[in-house]
């Protein structure tokens, strides 16, 4: 599976690109399909009648108009919400404006689109899945559902399991020992814990690329997120790093992939 390009990094479009469609809907998973992103990457949880929702949040005020946990929501409940118009978080507010970037709005623009499921996102024909499994009570649950979809859906060679959360990725290696793993780390020890896990790929952010570069083992890729601009895309390609999730995979691609870097680091 390739988690590294021949050359250059992979682009992995983040909640589909959020920056340029509403993220972790159908429309902003095929968008990072149409442009050219070698994975999408999206979030998923179990609702309370246990199916598998997707949505980043563990509450559903910031990216749908309905409140509320999500996990306390059946999915009948959850498909009757609008995802269209989200909202951004201030952290991200912040760092886009420091960037010199404006937070789009998506208002009145994508009228239809509601939470998908695990299931849907899966029959996206070209679709390349990076599924984060978000934090949850019961891990072995979605762990499980998470990898009895994919193999449902006979998907199993087009996807990586992520998380930030060593329980579920361990649950899942239970599970299926031969779908990928992606481990999540925020800081040091993170990355260390992630490690010592069955792990194909490391996830980390911008600031902790070098670290990351240095502490993975060869057979390990190393993906950076979030990149929002293309010169960051470039720096961090120059460095070295196999894989960049961002939320603007059309300028990054269009960066990325007009000549080869210089610079990589063959792991």
């Amino acid at each position: 599976m390739p988690f590294k390009a021949l050359v250059g990094p992979v682009i992995i479009a983040h909640r589909g690109g959020s920056l340029e469609v509403p993220e972790n809907t159908m429309a902003s998973l095929r968008h990072g399909v149409a442009v050219g992103a070698d994975w999408q990457e999206l979030d998923v949880t179990l609702t309370k009648d246990n199916k598998l929702i997707v949505i980043h949040d563990d509450t559903l005020e910031r990216t749908t108009d309905g409140s509320g946990q999500v996990i306390t929501k059946n999915l009948d409940e959850l498909r009757k919400l609008h995802a269209g118009e989200p909202k951004w978080a201030d952290y991200v507010v912040d760092r886009l404006a420091k960037l010199g970037i404006d937070a789009p709005s998506f208002a009145g623009k994508y009228p239809n689109e509601r939470l998908p499921t695990l299931d849907e996102v899966l029959r996206i024909e070209g679709a390349q899945l990076m599924i984060e499994m978000k934090a949850h009570p019961d891990p072995k649950a979605l762990a499980f559902a998470t990898v009895d979809a994919v193999h449902a859906a006979n998907m199993g060679g087009r996807v990586v399991l992520a998380s930030f959360e060593a329980p579920v990725l361990l649950q899942a290696n239970l599970r299926d020992s031969s779908l990928p793993l992606l481990g999540l780390a925020e800081d040091v020890k993170g990355i260390e814990t992630m490690l010592r896990l069955p792990i194909s790929v490391l996830g980390v952010s911008v600031e902790l690329a070098e670290e990351a570069l240095r502490m993975t083992p060869q057979g390990i890729a190393v993906w950076i997120w979030t990149v929002y601009t293309p010169q960051e895309a470039r720096r961090l390609a120059e460095l070295g790093v196999h894989g960049i999730i961002t939320d603007a995979p059309t300028p990054v691609l269009a960066e990325i992939r007009k000549e080869p870097v210089d610079l990589m680091v063959e792991r």
